[in-house]
């Protein structure tokens, strides 16, 4: 999936692509919207274009890179979960770690954080510090419905993000 195939908020999908292309993307990213919107996907596509051999602003879905994201098994691209309803500390001890080793295949080392206004507060000012100091090599995605329920230290120091519902004539013209 590229950009071109995700349906709706065309105006964050521009401004990504424009970040990438210029290669002014932020190491730190909160995407904030409804559930069932395509944050994921387009979190998803923005970790291809970032490690894309062929391109610079979006995914090919053809090189090497693309398809082994697409096939969840890229060692550089790295999804956390809350484990039951929580992203403990543990979790953000891990991605701190990780974070501070070079790429092995890619250009970036990238983190997508599902469900980030479940971070405990332990887990939250443990992440502060690879925020504030992040390594060349690292990106680090957060997605959220609710971005109300993210500690301000957080959320101010990443590039908010803010998707909308997609429009039903959007949906009838894609379907």
């Amino acid at each position: 999936m590229a950009f071109k195939d995700i349906i709706g908020n065309d105006g964050v999908k521009r401004i990504l692509q424009r970040a990438l292309k210029h290669k002014k993307l932020p190491n730190s990213i909160l995407f904030a919207g409804p559930e069932g919107i395509g944050k994921t996907e387009v979190a998803l596509v923005v970790t291809k274009a970032l490690n894309c051999l062929k391109k610079s602003s979006d995914a090919c879905e053809e090189c090497s890179h693309c398809r082994a994201i697409n096939n969840k098994n890229f060692p550089d691209v790295m999804v956390l979960f809350p484990a039951k309803e929580v992203l403990k500390i543990e979790q953000m001890r891990f991605l701190k770690e990780m974070a501070h080793l070079k790429p092995m295949a890619g250009q970036k080392r990238v983190f997508i954080v599902q469900d980030a206004e479940k971070m405990n507060e332990e887990a939250s000012n443990s992440l502060l510090k690879v925020l504030e100091e992040p390594p060349p090599f690292f990106q680090i995605i957060l997605i959220t419905p609710n971005p109300y329920r993210i500690i301000p230290t957080i959320k101010s120091r990443c590039q908010v993000f803010k998707f909308s519902p997609i429009p039903k004539e959007e949906i009838r013209k894609a379907l």
